[in-house]
């Protein structure tokens, strides 16, 4: 029997590998080409948990959280809960500039009683949150969009989970996101 531990590490990791081919490849022939990551470590190395404060995304979801946040030359963004059980939380990005729609309709297929959202925040071009069951752990999805920087919010969270909890607090971290976003360097024009 898999421990949950096990299970609520892989399967962020695993909604986020599908994302970087899509959001990093080259698009069709009627898309302008995809602006590649800037090669200069201070342009290209952003990490949104400068955008976050680690009391109150514990509040969101309701724990006590240890915060990764990687190195300068590594940036990482992974919020783990204290206690076994506990909703886990890993916030990364993208440049991408195609539209939300775009990725959403790439995306593997969700787990199931899958709910696709598109909430309007101030401060982004975009939102979309698909949150689905998938065996015993609810995993929510959320994109945000600043112009061509997309960042990306997965929370999982195992059995008895708050969906709406859940879901709202993703909601809430995209919200910070899209209003940090011009401090990334990296939204430039829509």
């Amino acid at each position: 029997m898999r421990s949950r531990s096990r299970i609520r590490w892989a399967v962020p990791v695993l909604l986020a590998l599908p994302l970087l081919p899509l959001l990093s490849a080259c698009g069709d022939d009627d898309v302008a080409p995809r602006t590649p990551l800037p090669t200069a470590p201070a342009e290209a190395l952003w990490n949104p948990c400068s955008a976050l404060d680690l009391a109150e995304v514990g509040d969101l979801f309701d724990e006590r959280y240890r915060v990764d946040t990687g190195t300068d030359t590594e940036p990482r963004c992974t919020f783990t809960p204290g206690a076994d059980g506990g909703t886990a939380v890993d916030v990364n990005y993208q440049l991408y500039d195609g539209t939300l729609k775009d990725v959403v309709a790439e995306l593997p297929p969700p787990g199931e009683d899958a709910t696709l959202t598109a909430p309007r925040l101030p401060d982004a071009n975009g939102v979309r949150i698909l949150s689905s069951i998938d065996g015993d752990t609810l995993a929510v999805t959320g994109f945000v969009r600043n112009g061509r920087l997309v960042q990306v919010v997965n929370a999982l969270d195992p059995t008895p989970f708050d969906r709406p909890r859940v879901v709202s607090g993703v909601r809430e971290v995209l919200a910070a996101l899209a209003a940090a976003a011009d401090e990334s360097g990296l939204s430039g024009p829509n």
